[in-house]
């Protein structure tokens, strides 16, 4: 009869900083009306990248350990605000 093998246990902790270090536990939000605008004038200060994937545009900020996303193309506009948990 085979052995049966026990995984090595790990604490919530443990298994949460794994998950957090692979960047499964982020919190993503859609930024909308004033509070667009004001985040926006703030991003327009500071330098950030372009990527492209040819269906649409993606204009990123890294502020601090917020990171602002700026999604744009066919009936796309979306900023997106995304944290660490």
């Amino acid at each position: 009869m085979p052995k049966l093998v026990s995984k090595p246990s790990r604490s919530k902790e443990q298994a949460r900083d794994l998950l957090k270090s692979i960047g499964l536990l982020k919190n993503y939000r859609i930024i909308q009306g004033e509070e667009r605008e004001k985040v926006f004038t703030m991003l327009h200060m500071i330098p950030s990248t372009h990527s492209n994937n040819q269906r649409c545009w993606c204009e990123t900020w890294e502020v601090g350990n917020i990171t602002y996303n700026h999604y744009t193309g066919s009936e796309l506009d979306d900023l997106e605000e995304v944290t660490d948990e």
